[in-house]
């Protein structure tokens, strides 16, 4: 019984790994199908190019389970995840300059004002950054502690925000990066 539980436990580490690798790219850059939050693995909701300060970079947003309601995401329980994966090397300020500028357009001016703390932090440590091809920025928001803002690497900035500022996020991507059926169907392989 031990070895059927062991090779079990083997042959779903394999596929889940092998699914955490599977073949999403934008533009040509592969894309993570699962990525990890605090051990909890989310799975991509959908996924596609965005412009920020004029380059591209490939975005894509992870949720507990897949939603093509984008209105549900935000009352989904756990964390949820914005990944941007340069496509050319850029430098943090320019993915800073790009979030502040898409959050200012998609909200009421006393909104932007009580985000504009947390924004100007993010653009603070993102201009220190600079971010090769393939290189991601994650905005990560866990409901109980706000938004960690993660550059290549190590988080480079504690919880911060909160879920306002990341439903904010989100409005500013393109519909097809925040919830994707044909990108969910990947999942499932």
């Amino acid at each position: 019984m031990k070895k059927i539980l062991a090779a079990s436990a083997v042959a779903l580490g394999a596929a889940l790994g092998a699914n955490a690798h599977a073949a999403i790219k934008i533009d040509g850059m592969p894309l993570m199908q699962t990525a990890p939050a605090n051990g909890v693995p989310l799975l991509i909701n959908g996924a596609g190019p965005v412009a920020m300060s004029g380059k591209r970079m490939a975005a894509a947003v992870y949720l507990a389970q897949n939603s093509t309601s984008a209105s549900s995401i935000m009352t989904m329980p756990g964390a949820k995840s914005i990944r941007l994966t340069a496509l050319a090397p850029m430098s943090g300020a320019e993915v800073a300059k790009a979030l502040d500028a898409g959050i200012r357009k998609g909200v009421s001016s006393a909104e932007y004002a009580g985000f504009k703390p947390t924004l100007d932090a993010f653009g603070k440590q993102l201009a220190k950054a600079k971010i090769a091809k393939g290189q991601t920025v994650e905005l990560l928001f866990e409901p109980a502690n706000g938004i960690i803002l993660m550059g290549p690497g190590d988080a480079i900035l504690p919880a911060m925000g909160n879920a306002d500022l990341f439903r904010a996020m989100l409005r500013m991507l393109p519909p097809g990066v925040v919830s994707s059926p044909a990108v969910q169907k990947q999942n499932v392989s």
